[in-house]
C-alpha cells in the first residue's frame, strides 16, 4: 500500500489538506475492472507537534504523527494557506522536508504549499506551479525555479518526481494524478466519478504525472 503524508501547520488551508486527504484516503483498488474494498492510499497528517493545528478558517485538528516519529513515507503532500507565508520555519519542518525529498517517491505542493518547499531548496531548478495570484511573486523570490502558469498541475522528474498544484480546489486534481501515476488512469477515473470531480475528465492531471514502469 501506497503511504502518504500530508503535512500540518499553523494557518493551513482547510480544502488544500483535506482534498487531497480525502481524495487518497478514500481511494480503492481496481480489481477486475471494479472498485474493490481495498485502500490504495495510506494516508496520515504529519506536524512538528501532536498539539491542535489552528487551520486558516477555524477548524481544529490534531496530527496523527511528528516529524520525529514519522517512518518514510512514499508521498509528502505540503497543503498551502497563510501559513506558508511565514518566513521562518520551524528547522524541525525543513529537515523533515529535505529527507523527504532524498527518500520519498513523490513530494508535492498544492497551492502556497509549493513556497514551503522553495524555501527548502527543493525547487530549485524545477518547474513548478502555484496559485495563479502568486505565480510572480514566487519567480521572482526564487529565479532558480521555473514556476509555470496556467496549468492546474505540474510535475518534474522521473525517479524523484516533484508535483505541485494550482491553489485550493487544484490539490484534488493532483490527488487525481498521483492515484493516476501510483494505480492507473481507470483508478483515477473511479475515484474521479466517485467525488463527482467533471474536471478530470477534461483536465491535464493524470497526463501531469509522469508514468511509472509497467503502468499505462
Amino acid at each position: 500500500m501506497v503511504t502518504v503524508d500530508v503535512l500540518l501547520y499553523e494557518g493551513i488551508d482547510e480544502l488544500d489538506f483535506c482534498g487531497p486527504y480525502e481524495v487518497l484516503a478514500s481511494c480503492r483498488k481496481v480489481v477486475n475492472g471494479r472498485w474493490s474494498d481495498r485502500p490504495a492510499f495510506h494516508v496520515q497528517s504529519v506536524a512538528e507537534y501532536r498539539s491542535m493545528i489552528q487551520c486558516a478558517h477555524g477548524l481544529g485538528i490534531v496530527p496523527d504523527k511528528t516529524f520525529i516519529n514519522a517512518p518514510e513515507a512514499d508521498i509528502v503532500i505540503v497543503p498551502g494557506g497563510p501559513g506558508a507565508r511565514n518566513e521562518h520555519l520551524p528547522t524541525r519542518m525543513v529537515e523533515f522536508l529535505r529527507r523527504a525529498d532524498q527518500t520519498c517517491d513523490v513530494i508535492a505542493g498544492v497551492c502556497t504549499g509549493t513556497f514551503i518547499l522553495a524555501r527548502a531548496g527543493i525547487t530549485d531548478g524545477r518547474r513548478v506551479t502555484t496559485h495563479h495570484s502568486r505565480i510572480k511573486e514566487l519567480q521572482t523570490m526564487y529565479p532558480e525555479t521555473e514556476v509555470v502558469s496556467g496549468q492546474r498541475v505540474v510535475a518534474d522528474g522521473k525517479k524523484r518526481i516533484l508535483i505541485t498544484s494550482g491553489g485550493i480546489s487544484c490539490g484534488i486534481d493532483l490527488a487525481l494524478a498521483l492515484i493516476a501515476h501510483f494505480e492507473s488512469k481507470e483508478t483515477a477515473t473511479m475515484a474521479a466519478d466517485r467525488l463527482e470531480w467533471p474536471r478530470f475528465h477534461s483536465a491535464a492531471a493524470p497526463s501531469a504525472a509522469p508514468q511509472r514502469a509497467g503502468v499505462k
